[in-house]
């Protein structure tokens, strides 16, 4: 299981990879483009766009994954022992949960604009709602991971050192 959850995390930092190459790329053309050849493409708007959107939300996604988000913590961890594990916890609950609910309101939205295609690109203007309908599902689901790992027991090993 592990093993698929970091197979995922590599694809979804091919993606934003790809997506920021590929946004610099044609906006530096687009430059080169508009002040050489005084035109421009149509299309450049749209895929740059799209490109921000798959880097903003599936980043997140990837910063969940990766535990990254800024978090304040210092007074959660003057609290005794137990109790900072339940509030992270509880903490990693309520995002999974906002995640979960911001997918399923946007749902309707990625329903409702499959076949609304893009001016100059001709692509359906759901790919954006996509994106980020997947991107609250799987920063869900690494909350979700993050807190059955929180409470999971570390087993414990008494291995004895040889002393020579």
């Amino acid at each position: 299981m592990q093993k698929l959850f970091l197979k995922i995390q590599l694809l979804v930092r091919l993606i934003c990879s790809i997506s920021i190459a590929l946004m610099a790329a044609v906006v530096f053309i687009q430059v080169i483009n508009r002040n050489v050849f005084d035109s421009s493409f149509k299309w450049v708007e749209e895929l740059c766009t799209m490109c921000m959107v798959c880097i903003t939300f599936l980043g997140a996604a990837l910063a969940t994954s990766l535990n990254a988000h800024t978090r304040i913590e210092l007074f959660v961890n003057l609290l005794p022992a137990p109790l900072p594990k339940i509030v992270f916890a509880a903490g990693d609950a309520l995002c999974a949960v906002f995640c979960v609910a911001l997918a399923i309101y946007c749902w309707p939205l990625v329903i409702n604009n499959l076949h609304t295609m893009s001016a100059a690109m001709k692509l359906p203007l759901a790919i954006n709602y996509i994106v980020f309908t997947a991107s609250m599902l799987l920063s869900a689901l690494y909350l979700a991971l993050r807190i059955v790992s929180r409470f999971k027991e570390s087993p414990k090993t008494d291995v004895k050192e040889d002393k020579e």
